[in-house]
C-alpha cells in the first residue's frame, strides 16, 4: 500500500511513513517549518515524492546534517541513537530508491561510446585485426563506476578522444590491408647451445672428454633478466615483421624440497631483475621430464624480449650466499644435468646438494621456437571482400561500402547515409588517388563515425521496444562485448527476433567461445579486481609475495566464476564452497597440495583449509586491506556493495579518523578500536551495518 506524505503525490510506504514523519515533526519542523524557517528550509514543504525527486538534493543535505550530528543543534533535545540510525537508514534508502527508479524510468541513453574492451573486440571480429587500445598513447582509459566500465552515462567522448580514434582506425586498416607485403611465415628454432653458449662447440668438446652424452641446457637463474629474442640472439633469422607469433619452448625446473616452482616470465625488460611479461607460467615439469609450452603473442617490431625467472624462495637465508655466489659465476657455467654439475664445474659455487636437490629454484631450457607472422584463415575471412577490385565502377564501390558499413554499424544502412563518404571518395579519385587509397579513406570514415564508435539506439523519443537490430547489438555487447556475428544479424533481419528465436540465439551465444569475454569482464568489474595490488603487502611481513602471486590471486575469482557459469552451480557456492580454482603458485601460498598442471584447475578444500567461496580468496582479502593488516570497514563496505548491492552512505565530512587509540592503549584488537570509534553517535548509524560484515 502506498500513502501520500505531506506536500507530495505519494510513494511513501505505509509501514515507514509514521516513524519517518514522526522524527521530522519532533526534531526538525520546529526550526524548519511554518513557525521558523532557518536556513531558508521548510522540511514540512519538501516533496515526499522521492520517485519524482524534485527535492532530492535538499533531502541529501538533511541526511548529511543529521548523519554528521550537526542537526538537531546542541541546544535542542537530541533523539536517541537508535532513532537516528533508523531515520538515516530510511532516508538514505528512499533517496537511493528514488534515484534508481528515475534512472529506470528515464529515456534510455540513445547512444553510448564503446568501451576500450568493446572497441578491441569489435575491430577483431570485424576485420580480424589485433589492436590493443590500452597501450600508452592509444584510447583514453574508461571511467569506472563502482568498478564497472560499461555504464553508458559514463562513456562520453571528449575532444581528446577524437584524434585517438582517427589514429586507431588508421592502425587497424594498416594491419588489415598493409600497403607493403607482409613477411612470409617462418619457423625459427634455437637450441640451448645456440642461445646460451654461442653454438657450444667448446662446451661440447668438454662433454666429449668426460663421455657425457646429454645435450647442453640453458640454466636460467632467478632474479636476473636474460635475452630471449633480439637481433643479437636470433639475428636476421628471428622475427622481422609485426604480427602474431607462436612461441614454443621445452623446459623443466629444479627446486629445493618444499620450495616454489620457478616462474618464467617472457616480455620487455623493465629493470635489471624484472620484465613486463607478455607470457607468464609456472615451470612444474621435473628436470628429467621436460615439457613443451606453447603460446601466441602479438609482437610489434622491433621486438626485444627477455627471460626472467621469479622464485621468491631464494630469500631463504640459508640459500642466500649460494645464490649470490652462483649469480656471480654463471657466465662460465656449463649445464647438462644436476648430477653432472660438479664434474663440469668443479670450482663453481654449489648449486645442488649431495642428493641432487636444487638449493634454489631454476629453469632449464632446451630450445625455443618462434613461428610467424601468423594470419589465421578465420582472420583472413573476416576481411575478405571488404576491398573492391582496382577496376571497380562507382556502383560496385557503393555496394562494397554499404556492405562494410552495415557490418560495422550493426544495422541496415540506407544508401543516402553514405552519400558524403562516396562524394569524398570520388573527389579523391578525381585528384589522382588510386582506388585502394581513396576507398581506404572511406573505410576510415566509417570506422570513425558515431555509428561505429557508439552503440546507437535511434532517437530519444521513449518507445516500448527496441528494434531487432538494436536488440541484437545489446545482446552481443552484453554476452560477447562485441558486434553481432552473421547468424545473429540474420536473426535480427528476419523480423521475428523474439520468443523462441531469441532464446535459441542466447543459447548459441553462451556456447560460443566469445562468451569467455563476458566471464572475464563481468567478474573482474563486479568484484572490483582492479583494486588488487593497489596496496601491496609489506615485504618484511610477506617476503614471498611477488607479482606472479598477485596475478594468480587476481585470476582466481575469475576462474571460479567461469567454473560456476560453465557448470551452472548453485549460487550459494559463491559464499561457501568446498573447492576453489588454483594454479601451482596459489596452492603453494594457500598450503594446498600441488596440482599436476601449471594451469588453473579445480582444487578440493578441507574444512581446516579455511578457504572456500569468494570471501576467503586472496584477491578479496587483499583488496580490502592496506598491505599490513585487514581493514574491517573497507571489507564491510566491499561486502555491502559487491555482495548485497547496497552502497553505504558516504561518511560525514567532519568525521573523526577511524580506529582511534582507545583508553586501554594502543595494543588492543581492531574490534575494540571500532567499538570505541562507534561511541560517537554520528558514526554508529552506518558502522552498525558495515562493521559486522567486515569483522565476520
Amino acid at each position: 500500500m502506498l500513502l501520500a506524505g505531506p506536500g507530495s503525490g505519494g510513494w511513501v510506504h505505509g509501514d515507514e511513513s509514521e516513524p519517518f514523519e514522526a522524527f521530522l515533526q519532533t526534531h526538525c519542523v520546529s526550526c524548519h517549518g511554518p513557525d521558523k524557517e532557518k536556513g531558508d528550509l521548510r522540511i514540512d514543504e519538501l516533496s515526499r515524492d522521492f520517485l519524482l525527486g524534485v527535492d532530492a538534493h535538499l533531502w541529501a543535505e538533511v541526511l548529511e546534517q543529521i548523519n554528521a550530528g550537526d542537526m538537531p543543534p546542541e541546544d535542542e533535545p537530541r533523539p536517541a541513537q537508535d532513532e537516528i540510525t533508523a531515520f538515516v537508514a530510511r532516508l538514505d534508502g528512499k533517496i537511493k530508491e528514488g534515484r534508481a527508479a528515475r534512472m529506470a524510468a528515464r529515456p534510455p541513453v540513445s547512444h553510448y561510446r564503446l568501451s576500450r574492451k568493446e572497441y578491441q573486440n569489435t575491430v577483431y571480429d570485424l576485420l580480424g585485426v589485433r589492436y590493443d587500445p590500452a597501450k600508452p598513447g592509444e584510447l583514453n582509459e574508461d571511467t569506472l563506476w563502482h568498478g564497472f566500465e560499461r555504464i553508458g552515462s559514463e562513456l562520453s567522448l571528449s575532444p581528446s578522444h577524437v584524434d585517438r580514434y582517427y589514429r586507431a582506425a588508421e592502425i587497424v586498416l594498416d594491419r588489415a590491408f598493409p600497403t607493403e607485403a607482409a613477411g612470409e611465415t617462418r619457423k625459427v628454432l634455437k637450441t640451448a647451445a645456440e642461445l646460451r653458449y654461442g653454438g657450444g662447440e667448446d662446451q661440447k668438446a668438454a662433454l666429449d672428454r668426460f663421455g657425457i652424452k646429454r645435450p647442453l641446457r640453458y640454466l636460467l637463474f632467478p632474479g636476473t633478466v636474460q635475452s630471449a629474442l633480439s637481433s643479437s640472439t636470433l639475428g636476421r633469422t628471428g622475427p622481422e615483421h609485426s604480427g602474431l607469433y607462436k612461441l614454443r619452448l621445452q623446459a623443466s625446473g629444479v627446486r629445493p624440497p618444499g620450495g616454489q616452482p620457478a616462474h618464467l616470465s617472457i616480455g620487455t625488460r623493465t629493470s635489471e631483475e624484472t620484465v613486463d611479461g607478455l607470457v607468464e607460467f609456472d615451470i612444474t615439469a621435473p628436470e628429467d621430464s621436460p615439457q613443451v609450452y606453447e603460446f601466441e603473442v602479438f609482437l610489434e617490431m622491433p621486438a626485444n624480449l627477455h627471460f626472467c625467472v621469479v622464485a621468491t624462495d631464494v630469500v631463504d637465508r640459508r640459500a642466500g650466499a649460494a645464490f649470490r655466489n652462483a649469480l656471480s659465476s654463471r657466465g662460465g657455467y656449463i649445464f647438462t644435468h644436476s648430477s653432472e654439475t660438479l664434474l663440469l664445474n668443479p670450482n663453481a659455487p654449489q648449486m645442488f646438494d649431495d642428493k641432487g636437490n636444487g638449493i634454489f629454484s631454476t629453469v632449464l631450457l632446451d630450445w625455443i621456437e618462434w613461428e610467424g607472422p601468423l594470419v589465421s584463415k578465420d582472420e583472413m575471412n573476416r576481411r575478405e571482400g571488404v576491398l573492391p577490385p582496382d577496376d571497380a565502377t562507382p556502383e560496385v564501390i557503393a555496394e562494397h561500402l554499404q556492405d562494410f558499413a552495415e557490418r560495422a554499424w550493426r544495422r541496415t544502412v540506407q544508401p543516402a547515409e553514405l552519400d558524403g563518404y562516396l562524394k569524398t571518395y570520388q573527389r579523391d579519385r578525381e585528384a589522382g588517388e588510386k582506388v585502394a587509397d581513396a576507398y581506404r579513406t572511406a573505410l576510415q570514415s566509417v570506422l570513425t563515425s558515431r555509428n561505429f564508435i557508439y552503440l546507437v539506439e535511434g532517437d530519444t523519443v521513449p518507445r516500448e521496444k527496441l528494434t531487432e537490430w538494436e536488440l541484437a547489438a545489446r545482446l552481443s555487447y552484453f554476452l560477447w562485448s562485441s558486434m553481432p556475428d552473421e547468424a545473429l544479424s540474420d536473426a535480427a533481419s528476419g523480423g521475428n527476433f523474439n520468443g523462441e528465436s531469441l532464446a535459441k540465439e542466447v543459447d548459441r551465444m553462451l556456447a560460443d567461445g566469445k562468451a569467455k569475454r563476458f566471464i572475464d569482464d563481468f567478474s573482474r568489474q563486479w568484484l572490483q579486481l582492479h583494486r588488487v595490488g593497489m596496496f601491496p603487502p609489506d615485504k618484511k611481513l610477506y617476503p614471498t609475495y611477488d607479482a606472479w602471486l598477485e596475478t594468480s590471486m587476481r585470476t582466481e575469482p575469475v576462474e571460479f566464476f567461469r567454473e560456476m557459469f560453465a557448470k551452472n552451480l548453485p549460487i550459494e557456492s559463491f559464499i561457501n564452497s568446498d573447492w576453489t580454482m588454483a594454479n601451482a603458485r596459489l596452492c603453494d601460498f594457500y598450503g594446498l597440495p600441488e596440482p599436476k598442471s601449471d594451469k588453473f584447475q579445480r582444487v578440493s578444500l578441507k574444512p581446516e583449509d579455511r578457504r572456500g567461496g569468494l570471501l576467503t580468496m586472496g584477491a578479496v582479502l587483499g583488496l580490502t586491506s592496506d598491505g599490513t593488516r585487514h581493514r574491517p570497514v573497507h571489507r564491510g563496505v566491499w561486502l555491502s556493495e559487491a555482495i548485497f548491492n547496497k552502497t553505504p552512505p558516504p561518511p560525514p565530512a567532519n568525521v573523526d579518523p577511524i580506529e582511534p587509540v582507545p583508553p586501554e592503549g594502543d595494543k588492543v584488537t581492531v574490534r575494540k578500536r571500532l567499538e570505541v570509534h562507534n561511541q560517537d553517535a554520528n558514526c554508529l548509524a552506518c558502522h552498525s551495518k558495515i562493521d559486522p560484515l567486515g569483522l565476520a
